[in-house]
């Protein structure tokens, strides 16, 4: 930020400047300012950042060298001048000071917890999908069986009308026959009966 040349403030995510970005109305379009791609401009996709961070890398690490280097130079002069180092005339240097275990622990044990129920849902997910698959083959099973039934009642339908139709004409036939019976074979009986009185 020492070596920035600009006044104005950019927008990560869409590459445009302004004057106060907590009044910059972002679109929400990603677009680098250093490649014109596709991602925020401090995205690590960039290849012009990883490029930047590695030089930097390197520059931290030589300068490290170099002063390392120089401090072994001047123990090495000290040496040759007669110096000697005693480790007993050092005060041991302090333990390093690390995090309590106590917050990686519930930190680990929160993840740990975390990661079951996320499993648990998944597992519960899964159970739904079977469950609703189950339901989607019992409901197309049923649609079949559904039509199956609506033709068998059509075809009964049609088969009472058939079966309506053959009772009317039976029912006509035996009209006729106790017609033809009482009109020309009841006469005759009664008149065979009268011969035989006779």
């Amino acid at each position: 930020m020492k070596q920035c040349t600009q006044i104005k403030s950019t927008c990560r995510t869409c590459g445009e400047c302004a004057d106060d970005l907590k009044l910059h109305v972002c679109s929400k379009i990603e677009k680098c300012i250093h490649c014109g791609q596709n991602h925020k401009s401090n995205s690590l996709k960039c290849q012009v950042v990883k490029s930047f961070r590695s030089e930097l890398t390197r520059k931290l690490l030589s300068s490290i060298n170099c002063s390392t280097s120089s401090t072994n130079n001047n123990l090495n002069n000290m040496s040759n001048s007669g110096f000697k180092y005693f480790s007993s005339e050092f005060p041991s240097m302090p333990r390093p000071q690390y995090l309590p275990t106590n917050h990686n622990n519930t930190m680990l044990t929160k993840l740990d917890d975390l990661l079951e129920k996320i499993t648990e849902v998944n597992n519960h997910l899964s159970n739904l999908e079977s469950k609703y698959s189950k339901f989607e083959q019992f409901m197309a099973e049923k649609q079949e069986s559904d039509l199956l039934v609506k033709e068998n009642l059509n075809l009964l339908s049609k088969q009472s009308g058939e079966f309506t139709k053959d009772l009317v004409h039976h029912s006509l036939l035996i009209e006729r026959h106790d017609n033809l019976f009482i009109k020309s074979i009841i006469p005759m009986f009664e008149d065979l009966f009268g011969l035989i009185a006779s």
